[in-house]
């Protein structure tokens, strides 16, 4: 059975593997903000999630965007935390013409 920490490793090496591939790097990282999720990282998984964000926001990367509002939905029972608002706020964002 594959855990959190390995796929996070996995992820981590993908990320690596696919950084010059915008969108390709958009799923990777929403994926990583996934898996640190499940492995109750929050910091690290809301990291993951403005560099997915970032990469969002230059390509309009479908596949991204949908990990990234995954992501947000999984991060609602830490929702009174700033950075999760943060992270709330800048996906409101992406959706603004």
């Amino acid at each position: 059975m594959v855990t959190s920490a390995d796929a996070i490793t996995a992820l981590v090496k993908a990320h690596q593997l696919v950084a010059a591939r915008r969108k390709s790097t958009a799923v990777v990282l929403g994926n990583l903000t996934l898996a640190n999720i499940r492995h109750r990282d929050l910091d690290t998984a809301i990291f993951y999630l403005h560099q997915a964000i970032n990469v969002i926001e230059r390509t309009r990367a479908g596949g991204g965007l949908n990990l990234a509002f995954a992501a947000a939905r999984e991060l609602r029972p830490w929702s009174d935390r700033p950075a999760v608002q943060d992270v709330n706020e800048r996906l409101l964002t992406l959706m603004t013409p």
